[in-house]
């Protein structure tokens, strides 16, 4: 099946390689988010699901992913089936703006 991941954001298109695009296409042969995360590697050959996750598997403070919409950040999320044409999206946190 075809999952298909995108990210805006500059600092992660640099770690998956990702330059000059914003979205690739994985054909997945797993059932899981989990299974997605292990199968895509970033521009060093490193799994998504180690880069992203700390050492408790909990998706770190400073990421968010959303998967078809939904955004997900506890371990119990990962075990979510995937079906073919699904999309995740990864974005990075905006660091606080405080005024005054």
């Amino acid at each position: 099946m075809k999952i298909t991941l995108q990210t805006m954001d500059p600092q992660m298109r640099k770690a998956l390689g990702w330059e000059n695009k914003t979205e690739e296409a994985f054909e997945i042969s797993g059932n899981t988010l989990a299974d997605f995360f292990r199968k895509v590697k970033d521009k060093d050959g490193r799994a998504l699901y180690d880069r992203f996750m700390d050492e408790h598997d909990i998706v770190i403070a400073n990421s968010y992913i959303f998967y078809n919409c939904r955004a997900f950040l506890k371990k119990e999320d990962l075990d979510r089936s995937i079906n073919d044409g699904d999309k995740v999206v990864l974005m990075r946190s905006l660091a606080s703006c405080g005024g005054g």
